[in-house]
């Protein structure tokens, strides 16, 4: 047979079965992308960064512990100094013209407890009271111990002791004297003819006290109340004191108000 000739084209014998060879694809472009993308996150860098957050994590756990350690027990290791009244006496008291003209004298016992911190003393006022709201007459103020000392009128040590003096002395007059109204002049007028008065003192402390290695501020306000008072002795010329007079009383102070601030 003479095979035919096509122009352009070759005659393909459509018979003969054509035969597939599988070629395998090869993993080394898989493998080297892997391998690419591990040395961008699995090497020292990333290595450093997971250190380093591992790091962060373990000290935000311990300050975490520490805190709330710190928070529950804020004040178990400092407790406020106590106020005793040490002696109480009037030394003078008269109505005359609608005005109180009146003295008193008061030794206060100040007790910085072993359990206690240091404390200073940055100003402490004392009010004599009357129904233990009404304020008759405020103490002299306190003078500083150390002259050079700009920072309050007196330091407490650890379990120290102090008794301190406080003078109240009112006319009526003064300028820095509390304005009784008529209305209690004339209550307690009514209640000097029973012979028996009761009082109270009540007294503000601004203070700072040493507390995880910084000096905080502190408020207190100690309150000695029926400080009842026999008047029998100033009509003998005498200075007054209080009928139970061996009777020892501390001027204990609001919880609340031992507070230091901002804990």
């Amino acid at each position: 047979m003479v095979p035919s000739i096509l122009h352009g084209e070759s005659r393909v014998d459509k018979t003969t079965n054509p035969s597939y060879n599988l070629i395998p694809i090869s993993q080394d472009d898989e493998d080297h992308e892997i391998s690419y993308n591990c040395d961008e996150f699995c090497g020292t860098p990333w290595r450093i960064a997971r250190t380093i957050l591992g790091l962060i994590s373990i000290v935000v756990f311990l300050a975490t512990i520490f805190a709330n350690e710190y928070s529950d027990t804020p004040m178990t290791h400092t407790t406020p100094p106590r106020f005793f009244l040490h002696s109480f006496c009037v030394d003078k008291f008269n109505i005359s013209q609608g005005e109180l003209s009146a003295t008193w004298n008061v030794d206060l016992n100040i007790s910085n407890g072993a359990n206690s911190s240091f404390i200073n003393f940055l100003n402490l006022k004392a009010f004599m009271v009357f129904k233990e709201d009404i304020a008759l007459a405020v103490s002299t103020p306190i003078q500083t111990e150390d002259l050079l000392d700009i920072r309050g009128v007196f330091f407490m040590d650890k379990n120290e002791n102090k008794t301190l003096h406080l003078s109240f002395n009112t006319t009526g007059w003064e300028r820095d004297q509390p304005v009784v109204d008529d209305d209690v002049i004339q209550e307690i007028d009514r209640e000097m003819i029973t012979g028996v008065m009761s009082f109270g003192l009540r007294i503000e402390v601004e203070a700072e006290i040493e507390f995880n290695m910084m000096n905080l501020p502190v408020f207190m306000q100690p309150y000695c109340p029926n400080l009842e008072v026999d008047f029998a002795p100033l009509r003998r010329g005498e200075a007054a004191t209080l009928v139970a007079i061996d009777e020892v009383r501390e001027c204990f102070d609001n919880v609340d108000q031992w507070n230091i601030v901002g804990y």
